[in-house]
């Protein structure tokens, strides 16, 4: 039963038969035998809804449905007590009626304190200034219309006085705390706003029995107002059996309440309020000046909350476009304070998370999308290195990290950090990321298919290398010289074709990190040496003369790198360097100790390089004219393979060329550590360089 009344359909319903029961109280004739049982009905039947909804509402929840279903089962327990005493002769002012009536506040007091307390209401500035705004204006027009009457009243003895003034002292705290309630909450839910409803027409209620006890301390509620209960307590039945109420002392959103147009109008009204019975006060009195000022306060007020409301729309208008900005980009952009709380979330970051707004505003970040490790355990906050940036106000870009969905299922992102400066003032930063879980699988397609295309090739390609070099060779006949060129044609691009199929398996070892180096101290010098011997058959047809220009001692030219992948690197540039030099040029090979690096140069005479292209030498597949890999012969991924050796092995490679003058390529790698023979730290490179 009780769960049907959370049935969004069956609520409407609800709804509907509420309004249809309210209007025919209104309309029916008043005090007779269908009123009556209409009244009835509907005052029964919320006070049912209100008690099996406490009984099945959510911890959190249940002490605020509790406390209301308390508060009018005593206001219609007091409004049956003065019926029967009215029925017995036993009426009179103050008597036991008034008595529950007073009791009723208390369980009033504590439901709409707890939701201020699970709400946190007024913990803004602006809502507190607010609330004193609106609370102050009904003070004076409680104080004015009712308290002073009451304390001016002939018919009222001492002890009457203090129970009537304590009605619209309790309605005053009463609505005192529904206006806090209110203002501080930010966008109400449904259960949150028929519940004000509730107490508001219970609020109306009341202050007319005040005003009526004004008038005739002896006089009974009019039918009126006990219509206005009886809509109270379907209200709030209504509140209660509403899809909402479930969460109704959930903590709000957000953390601050934004200026909107209907709360300046609301606040004008509570500002206009004073001035404007001050003026009404005076206009009957010889006052003159007075109510001058009076009016005159009046419309400065209306011009000022004009003023501020024109101002309040030009800011809104530029939130909406900075949200529709943020919301037009691709990557998820959070903004967090300086303890990491999300204070803005726009759509593409909501979308990947699988969460609403509400789920991460006013909640720290790392807590909803950073908890945990990618093997499962628990992110502590503060070692997250998005917890040190926050705070430092540096920027920095974050690779191989993972957040986790709503849902529970993770992705992979990369993340840009920039501080959020103020006036100068590091107030917290802002955080982009990007779902890169589609471009990490496309990588490893990518890898899978190079590695099996390269793998199928190798030995279609051995086979066929193996019977041209036999044609070649003669070993099945001689051939004739037109034979003899394609066959030979034929072998030097099997060889390429090769040294391609080689180069691409070592690049895509080298991208998923399976080829290790295997450092040791070596002396750059007699590297140089080796490379020089042997490349120099190569440079000898080519009619290149090799120099080495080299200390006579080469004790300070010890470096900790792999050997062989060194030297695959320095027969690359040397073999380079010979395929773009003229005959009977020079090329130079230098090594020299400067600082804690020992430099490496291979320097030439040749073409040089444009330099538009000196950026992208080292790139795959880079060569300085297109014809180059056909003519010379190259494959375009020596280079980046040498550069991928080289920054392995903790050290840099560059290049300085002037067009038509020649290059030079330099090697700078650290000098090894005597009192450290591991040398610096290495990564995987690839098992074969290509030239």
């Amino acid at each position: 039963m009780v769960e049907d009344y959370r049935q969004p359909r069956t609520w409407i319903l609800g709804v509907a038969t509420a309004i249809a029961a309210i209007l025919a109280l209104v309309v029916l004739p008043h005090r007779g035998a269908a009123w009556n049982f209409i009244f009835l009905v509907t005052c029964l039947f919320s006070l049912v809804v209100l008690f099996g909804t406490s009984l099945s509402a959510p911890r959190a929840a249940r002490g605020v449905w509790w406390s209301m279903f308390a508060f009018q089962l005593l206001t219609m327990g007091a409004l049956a007590m003065f019926e029967w005493e009215a029925s017995t002769g036993r009426g009179g002012f103050p008597s036991l009626d008034d008595l529950i009536y007073v009791v009723a506040y208390l369980p009033a007091f504590i439901g709409l304190g707890l939701l201020i307390h699970r709400r946190y209401p007024g913990h803004d500035r602006e809502a507190w200034i607010d609330a004193s705004i609106l609370t102050v204006t009904a003070i004076s027009i409680f104080g004015l219309f009712l308290i002073a009457p009451i304390t001016a009243s002939p018919d009222l003895d001492n002890f009457s006085t203090v129970v009537a003034l304590a009605y619209p002292l309790l309605d005053l705290a009463l609505l005192a705390t529904l206006i806090w309630l209110l203002v501080g909450t930010g966008q109400p839910t449904a259960a949150l706003t028929l519940l004000a409803v509730s107490v508001a027409l219970t609020l109306s209620a009341d202050i007319f029995r005040d005003l009526a006890l004004v008038d005739d301390p002896a006089a009974g509620p009019a039918w009126w107002i006990s219509v206005l209960r009886a809509a109270a307590i379907a209200a709030m039945a209504l509140a209660a059996a509403s899809p909402s109420a479930a969460t109704i002392a959930n903590p709000r959103g957000d953390r601050a309440v934004r200026a909107t147009t209907p709360r300046l109008a609301l606040l004008a009204v509570g500002v206009l309020a004073v001035p404007a019975i001050v003026a009404a006060r005076l206009w009957t009195e010889t006052a003159g000046p007075t109510l001058l000022l009076a009016l005159a306060a009046i419309i400065v007020i209306i011009l000022a909350v004009w003023r501020i409301q024109i101002l309040v729309s030009t800011v809104q208008q530029q939130r909406r476009v900075t949200e529709l900005v943020l919301d037009s980009a691709g990557d998820g952009i959070v903004g967090l304070d300086r303890e990491g709380f999300v204070l803005f979330a726009n759509l593409a970051a909501r979308r990947m998370l699988l969460c609403r707004e509400s789920d991460l505003v006013g909640r720290r970040f790392h807590d909803v999308a950073h908890h945990e490790l990618p093997d499962g355990t628990p992110y502590p906050w503060l070692e997250c290195p998005v917890s040190s940036l926050v705070t430092s106000g540096e920027e920095a870009f974050l690779t191989d990290q993972r957040y986790i969905r709503r849902d529970g299922t993770a992705f992979p992102v990369e993340i840009v950090m920039s501080p959020l400066v103020i006036e100068g003032v590091v107030t917290g930063a802002v955080q982009s990321f990007r779902d890169v879980s589609e471009r990490q699988e496309m990588d490893e397609i990518k890898r899978q298919f190079v590695a099996v295309v390269s793998h199928e090739l190798r030995t279609p390609l051995t086979s066929i290398k193996g019977s041209l070099q036999m044609l070649n060779a003669g070993i099945t006949g001689p051939l004739n010289d037109d034979q003899q060129e394609l066959v030979s044609m034929a072998v030097a691009n099997s060889d390429r074709l090769g040294k391609l199929v080689n180069d691409i398996l070592d690049l895509e070892r080298l991208d998923s990190g399976r080829m290790p180096l295997e450092p040791a101290v070596v002396n750059a010098g007699d590297l140089i040496d080796q490379a020089i011997a042997g490349i120099s058959g190569a440079a000898g047809a080519a009619g290149i003369r090799l120099v080495a220009e080299l200390p006579a001692d080469r004790g300070d030219l010890d470096v900790h790198v792999d050997p062989h992948r060194l030297h695959q690197v320095l027969t690359n540039l040397l073999g380079n360097a010979i395929k773009f030099s003229e005959r009977n040029s020079e090329i130079r090979a230098t090594a020299t100790a400067e600082d804690d690096a020992v430099r490496i140069a291979i320097a030439d005479r040749g073409r040089g390089i444009p330099e538009d292209r000196l950026a992208t030498v080292f790139d795959r597949f880079g060569q300085v004219e297109g014809g180059d890999a056909r003519r010379e012969g190259g494959t375009g991924l020596g280079l980046a393979i040498a550069r991928e050796i080289v920054e392995r092995s903790g050290g840099t490679i560059s290049v300085e060329s002037t067009l038509g003058q020649g290059s030079t390529f330099t090697v700078t790698l650290p000098i090894a550590d005597e009192t450290d023979p591991a040398g610096p730290t290495v990564e995987a490179v690839p098992e074969g360089a290509a030239t």
